[in-house]
């Protein structure tokens, strides 16, 4: 009689484990690092960007791709250099699932890109882009684009932002985490990107 007690005991344990989790702790739906953009915004149809040669640029293009997406004048200094690299990195250290990730480098302003960082970024997608545009679009405490690095998933939708000087190591975490429980979806890639 005491082994059948045990057992259902045993196999009531999850389920009660599970409502109490549920009723009594409410989990946050927080994820591990950075923060959940609320609510989400798809991108906008006037965002107005060029590629580097002036024709015109439209991020709808890339639905069916993760961006990761940072803002800067064209100087860009240490601080965008160091997103830069790390947006490479992270995008490297995602293995087989590195080709449904698109980095994307919002230029701020009409100067010419710092010569420097065009061969060590190369395959990173630069745009020009108008800061009042996209103060409307990225959501950015104290009015400063430079920093945060931010997430579109292949919906088009932006959906998190990490903060500036971010721990490298927590993004790429999240972000292979996204992409695992996203595989059974199979999105269309409308061009391919390097």
């Amino acid at each position: 009689m005491f082994t059948l007690w045990l057992l259902l005991a045993m196999s009531a344990a999850p389920i009660i484990a599970a409502f109490f989790l549920f009723y009594v702790v409410h989990p946050s739906g927080k994820p591990p690092y950075g923060s959940l953009v609320e609510p989400q915004r798809p991108i906008p149809f006037d965002l107005g960007l060029k590629t580097l040669d002036g024709k015109p640029y439209d991020l709808k293009r890339l639905e069916g791709y993760w961006l990761m997406v940072m803002a800067a004048p064209a100087a860009c200094d240490k601080q965008c250099q160091q997103s830069l690299f790390y947006l490479r990195q992270i995008r490297i250290a995602q293995g087989d699932n590195r080709d449904q990730i698109v980095r994307v480098w919002l230029i701020t302003d009409d100067a010419p890109v710092n010569p420097g960082v065009l061969e060590p970024f190369e395959g990173t997608l630069m745009l020009r882009a108008d800061p009042k545009k996209l103060v409307s679009w990225l959501p950015n405490k104290g009015g400063a684009l430079q920093g945060p690095t931010w997430l579109v998933d292949p919906f088009g939708h932006l959906m998190m932002q990490f903060p500036a000087n971010p721990d490298p190591t927590k993004m790429r975490r999240v972000l292979a985490r996204l992409l695992f429980n996203n595989a059974g979806i199979k999105f269309k890639h409308v061009e391919p990107v390097q």
